[in-house]
C-alpha cells in the first residue's frame, strides 16, 4: 500500500526503481492525459465507429470515419513524457514498455521493442492476402472506389482492406499479449502511467506482478481498481514526473 511521503513525486518513483533489474512499464491511450482525452477511448465515437462490426456491415461508413481519424492519429509528435520514456528505456531504467495506444508514438519518440498490444493506426492491409498499405495509399484507393470501400490492388486479389490494428470487438494481437504477460512475469518493478485500467485483458495486467509481491507504481490523474495496492501512488498529470524522473536519473 502507497505511503505517505513529503518527497516530490519524481523523486519518488526514482526511489522505487532502485535496485530494480527489470523496470516494466505500462501505458494508456493517451500518455499525459486521461484516456478518455484519446480519441480511441472505449467510451466515444471510436469505439461505435471504428468498431469491427461496422466495418463488417457498413464498410463506406467506417472508413469515412476510420480515415480521417487516422491521419488525424498520424499527423501526433512526440511530447516531452514519450521522450522521458525513450530517455529512461536509453539509459536502461525500463527494460520493457508496453502501451495501448494505436498512434505508435512511443517508437517515433525513439523508445524501441514497444509492445503496442493493439497495434497502431498507421497502416491497413489486405484482409485475404495480407498486402500492407500506409495512409496514403489508402486515401487514394477510397478516392477511386464508387463504393467508397478500399480494395486491395494486388493481381487477382481486390478484397476489401481493414487497419492493421485491433478494432473494438476484435481480440488484441496474441503475440504482444504473450509478450506483454511474459515481461509482467518477469517484472521487479512495475509501472501503470496514465491508464484506466477497465478493459480486459489489459486492465488484469498489474495483477501478475503484485501476486509475486512485486512494487507497483502508478502515476496519472484517472484513479482505478488497483490504487490501494500501489506501493507509489501518484494521482497528478504524468508528464512533469516522467520529465522530472528522466532528468534526475537518466540526465541528457
Amino acid at each position: 500500500m502507497a505511503t505517505t511521503d513529503p518527497a516530490p513525486a519524481h523523486q519518488r518513483v526514482a526511489t522505487a526503481l532502485l535496485g530494480a533489474q527489470h523496470i516494466v512499464v505500462l501505458t494508456g491511450l493517451h500518455l499525459g492525459g486521461p484516456e478518455e482525452a484519446d480519441l480511441t477511448h472505449a467510451r466515444g465515437e471510436w469505439a461505435r465507429r471504428a468498431s469491427l462490426e461496422t466495418l463488417l456491415t457498413d464498410p463506406a461508413s467506417f472508413w469515412r470515419f476510420a480515415h480521417p481519424a487516422a491521419l488525424e492519429i498520424a499527423g501526433r509528435v512526440p511530447e516531452p513524457g514519450h521522450l522521458a520514456l525513450a530517455r529512461l528505456q536509453a539509459a536502461g531504467f525500463v527494460s520493457a514498455l508496453i502501451t495501448q495506444a494505436v498512434d505508435h508514438i512511443h517508437t517515433i519518440a525513439g523508445s524501441t521493442d514497444v509492445v503496442e498490444v493493439h497495434g497502431n493506426i498507421l497502416t491497413a492491409r489486405c484482409g485475404r492476402c495480407g498486402e500492407r498499405y500506409g495512409l496514403g495509399e489508402v486515401g487514394a484507393l477510397i478516392a477511386m472506389a464508387s463504393d467508397g470501400v478500399p480494395r486491395c490492388t494486388t493481381h487477382d486479389c481486390a478484397f476489401p482492406l481493414r487497419p492493421a490494428g485491433t478494432l473494438w470487438g476484435e481480440p488484441l494481437i496474441e503475440d504482444a499479449v504473450r509478450t506483454a504477460w511474459e515481461h509482467a512475469t518477469n517484472a521487479d518493478c512495475f509501472l501503470v502511467i496514465d491508464c484506466d485500467l477497465r478493459t480486459v485483458p489489459m486492465s488484469l495486467l498489474p495483477s501478475v506482478p503484485l501476486t509475486r509481491g512485486v512494487p507497483l507504481v502508478m502515476i496519472g490523474e484517472t484513479p482505478t481498481q488497483y490504487d490501494r495496492y500501489a506501493t507509489v501512488l501518484i494521482r497528478e498529470a504524468s508528464e512533469p514526473v516522467l520529465v522530472g524522473l528522466a532528468d534526475l536519473i537518466a540526465p541528457e
